[in-house]
């Protein structure tokens, strides 16, 4: 006894459509397609600096600091002896 060929499924080719719509949009939009690129260039620009501001510069501030600032030296303690002499002319009369 012969067992049936299992169900399978058949691809179906699906042929794409013509849009006769978006050629006529895009020839529509060119003029602005300049203005929107810069638009989208000057939003991405500011998202970057934005990012920069509040993320990346607070945590490089200690890196640059060390690197701004002069290697530590060795520290000395020096004691500084300080004397005042407070000397005061009293008469008396007697």
């Amino acid at each position: 006894m012969t067992e049936p060929d299992p169900p399978v499924l058949t691809p179906t080719i699906i042929e794409p459509r013509d849009h006769d719509l978006l050629p006529a949009i895009r020839e529509d939009l060119a003029p602005f397609i300049p203005a929107l690129r810069g638009a989208a260039q000057l939003l991405a620009a500011a998202a970057v600096v934005d990012f920069a501001a509040r993320y990346a510069a607070p945590a490089m501030i200690d890196q640059v600091r060390q690197i701004i600032a002069p290697a530590p030296q060795h520290q000395q303690t020096i004691l500084v002896e300080e004397q005042t002499t407070v000397r005061r002319r009293v008469t008396v009369t007697s």
